[in-house]
């Protein structure tokens, strides 16, 4: 049932109050740029939510069954967020399994975390229950659809976008390259580049620095880049036209925008390169605690899915030479 009263909440359990300062502890423990945001983008959009339907903001009054039903909002409605966006992006899609999940993952994280203030006695979430999405087959890009991907880029930098055309190239290879995650990408700075060894730093999950490597060819595409790159003050390495850092949103487009021009079809962006470089590297080498260190993993859960991965592609390549039912010779 949900509270059709708005009552005036005491600063101390006031939603929008308590979420501040759940941002702030964050912020304190030393967690990522990247970590703050997407902690602060999902609570905003669940204290959207919280208006739009006359909630209390006092959180020793919100249910159970509140909480259920924007979950239930999240996992339902297909135009999720308000006309105007409300401050993040309109959604239009349903969304997936593994994106409801992250919901409920940051406000168990946020109720938890208010409880132990001593602001609620009882977390309101403690009976609602979000299974893990099962883990889906591992799909790397095949060698050709790369190709394709970089033909759209030289199109591009042989017919006057030479900036667009460098910059393009030089991320799908560093994508391609190092398998950093899309917020990697995004937090290299001019200064992380060691173009002579071809090293690059990068800030992982944690705010964990590792260093990465790129060949030759990267190392290339990188230096091209970087002569046409607008020489302002910004230290990001990836920037706009307008010469303005890249965002999430803006290189999920382009990828997805040269991948519709060089007609690829298959599912996938910007993470699917991830998986192509892991199971490439498996191909080359074996050990899982190189893997592991290069992609910044702190366990080898998901080193073991790119192992998998890999033995499902060879064992399908060895079927071509082992089938049972091409060996009888039928026509």
């Amino acid at each position: 049932m949900v509270a059709s009263i708005k009552l005036g909440a005491p600063i101390g359990t006031s939603l929008e109050s308590l979420v501040k300062g759940f941002v702030l502890t964050k912020q304190t423990e030393g967690k990522s740029l990247r970590t703050l945001e997407y902690y602060r983008d999902n609570l905003r959009r669940f204290l959207w939510y919280a208006r739009e339907r006359g909630w209390t903001d006092d959180a020793r009054l919100l249910t159970e069954w509140e909480i259920r039903e924007f979950l239930g909002y999240v996992s339902a409605e297909t135009q999720r967020w308000g006309r105007e966006g409300n401050g993040a992006e309109t959604s239009y899609h349903k969304v997936s399994h593994s994106t409801l999940r992250h919901y409920f993952v940051v406000l168990s994280c946020f109720f938890n975390w208010v409880v132990r203030e001593g602001f609620l006695e009882q977390n309101p979430m403690g009976g609602i229950k979000v299974a893990k999405p099962k883990p889906k087959v591992i799909t790397p890009y095949d060698t050709e659809e790369i190709r394709r991907m970089l033909a759209v880029c030289d199109y591009d930098y042989n017919h006057n976008a030479k900036f667009l055309g460098s910059r393009n190239q030089a991320m799908i290879l560093v994508l391609l390259d190092t398998g950093v995650r899309l917020s990697e990408l995004l937090g290299i700075r001019l200064g992380d580049i060691n173009n002579t060894k071809g090293h690059i730093k990068v800030l992982g999950k944690g705010g964990k620095e590792r260093i990465v490597r790129v060949g030759k060819t990267t190392q290339k595409a990188l230096w091209r880049y970087l002569t046409y790159r607008s020489q302002n003050d910004r230290q990001e390495l990836w920037l706009t036209e307008e010469g303005m850092p890249l965002t999430i949103t803006g290189v999920q487009s382009l990828i997805k925008r040269l991948k519709k021009r060089a007609g690829i079809e298959s599912d996938g962006s910007v993470h699917r390169f991830r998986h192509t470089f892991a199971v490439n590297f498996l191909r080359v080498d074996r050990n899982v605690f190189n893997l592991q260190y290069l992609l910044g993993h702190s366990g080898l859960d998901m080193v073991r899915r790119y192992t998998a991965a890999l033995g499902m592609e060879d064992a399908l390549e060895a079927h071509t030479k082992a089938s049972p039912a091409d060996a009888l010779g039928l026509k």
